[in-house]
């Protein structure tokens, strides 16, 4: 995940150095963007990094300059100090980066149709895969520990025990209520 980051970060760095003015701002704030930024990236990730399937949440784990500046730049910007408004420093660039496992790529918006320009890319290893797997099992292990049991009597074990078919309407609209007071989504299946 940090070699992502790193190259997406570095990336937006090089192009904002384009325009920022040494003489108003100080020798390390670049270096101050680049670090603000990959940290606010390895924050957003967290959690929705997942190398078995890298496709899986990449609009969240994007940076983008399109019609709006993505919060992670401009605050990267401010705590670097940097005194050009973050529009001017990326004006006349419209991009999103898709920042996934194993790849950085970049879509210019004007080029809606355009195929993304990848920008790194690694294999990602099946130990790595395999690991994550690990982890969340651990996760899940610790989380459920800490979590309720549903109750013998409550309407979701008894839908469990007897299956659907053996249930009539009035019984799955009961057990439908039940599981949107647990904030539980389920699509119908008749």
């Amino acid at each position: 995940m940090r070699e992502e980051i790193t190259v997406a970060a570095q990336w937006w760095t090089k192009e904002i150095k384009k325009k920022v003015d040494p003489k108003q701002n100080t020798p390390d704030a670049l270096e101050k963007f680049q670090g603000s930024l990959v940290e606010g990236l390895m924050e957003r990730c967290k959690g929705h990094w997942h190398v078995g399937n890298p496709l899986r949440g990449c609009a969240y784990r994007s940076l983008s300059y399109d019609s709006r500046v993505d919060p992670l730049l401009r605050k990267a910007a401010e705590v670097a100090g940097i005194k050009t408004s973050i529009e001017e420093l990326l004006s006349g660039s419209r991009y999103i980066m898709f920042i996934n496992p194993g790849s950085v790529k970049l879509r210019n918006v004007a080029f809606c149709s355009a195929t993304p320009e990848t920008i790194y890319q690694k294999e990602i290893k099946k130990s790595e895969v395999e690991e994550e797997d690990t982890n969340k099992r651990q996760q899940q292990t610790t989380q459920n520990g800490n979590s309720q049991q549903i109750p013998r009597s409550s309407p979701i074990s008894s839908f469990v025990q007897k299956g659907l078919s053996g249930m009539g309407n009035s019984n799955y609209e009961h057990i439908n209520r039940y599981l949107k007071q647990q904030q539980i989504l389920v699509a119908p299946t008749m």
